[in-house]
């Protein structure tokens, strides 16, 4: 009996059983860390590819949360180690699951941001449009208020008829004028206009200007210095004669003398007389002398 019960072969067979089943065991459990190492690489595949479409599919948006996707990668980075070093199962689980939630509120914010720029650049494409309507507004008003400048600006212009300029002599010891077109006998121009009536101009004294020319073209002048000049459309003028009349808006009679100097004679042919105020040129008119 005892020596049944100490058989050293069933020892044997004893020992053989228990390291067989722990062979097994051993076997199973690598199998299952395997499946699970890779069950939890798969999940993080899945994941970082969903999170790489999605950035794709928002382009530029994503420069504007590099903090957050800086976060994520980090998480990545930590779960990928953690799976390499056959980490505890339930601790790279959960930081999967925490992964997964920040790819959620990434999008989130994507989609938040997208939204917000799209209302954007409906807001900027209405304001472009109302911009550009305003712009042609503002051109259309401008060519309008151009136009009416001008109209105003011609309306309000003074203007000069029955212009004569003529050459005088004196009688009766200088006291009586007489007209004669014998340049030999004359001894002073008398340049008459009437300015005509303008209810639009501004009323008050209106300085104007004559340039009698001889026949050569040169115009008669006092002298040659800035104080016998004007401007008329930003060219410097001289003038001949200069006098300044009140203006109440109704037509007047205006009379200029150009007296020849002492030893001076005026000589054949054609003299004009060009009439201006400040702003523009009036009107003219001229005398010939045998």
């Amino acid at each position: 009996m005892d020596e049944y019960r100490n058989n050293p072969n069933d020892e044997s067979r004893k020992y053989k059983k228990l390291s067989n089943l722990f062979l097994a065991l051993s076997k199973n459990n690598l199998k299952e860390s395997v499946a699970e190492q890779e069950e939890l690489q798969g999940e993080l595949d899945s994941i970082m590819n969903a999170y790489n479409l999605v950035k794709e599919e928002y382009g530029e948006l994503n420069n504007q949360l590099t903090a957050k996707d800086s976060a994520i990668l980090a998480q990545a980075e930590e779960i990928q180690k953690l799976i390499s070093q056959q980490s505890d199962y339930r601790r790279v689980k959960k930081k999967l699951e925490l992964l997964q939630n920040q790819g959620k509120e990434y999008v989130r914010m994507l989609d938040s941001l997208y939204a917000a720029n799209e209302t954007l650049t409906i807001e900027n494409r209405k304001i472009r449009t109302e911009n550009t309507r305003l712009t042609e507004v503002q051109q259309q008003m401008t060519i309008v208020q151009d136009s009416l400048n001008k109209r105003i600006k011609t309306a309000s212009q003074l203007k000069a008829y029955d212009i004569s300029v003529k050459g005088i002599t004196m009688k009766s010891g200088g006291k009586k004028e007489e007209v004669t077109n014998r340049s030999k006998r004359v001894e002073k121009f008398k340049i008459c206009f009437t300015l005509g009536e303008n209810a639009i101009t501004t009323p008050g004294n209106v300085n104007l200007y004559c340039r009698l020319s001889i026949p050569d073209g040169k115009v008669l002048a006092l002298g040659k210095g800035d104080a016998y000049t004007f401007t008329n459309e930003g060219k410097i003028l001289q003038y001949t004669i200069k006098t300044t009349v009140p203006y109440e808006n109704k037509a007047k009679e205006v009379v200029m003398y150009w007296n020849l100097r002492d030893g001076d004679t005026a000589v054949p042919g054609t003299y004009t007389a060009q009439l201006f105020t400040e702003e523009e040129y009036i009107g003219e008119a001229i005398v010939t002398l045998k």
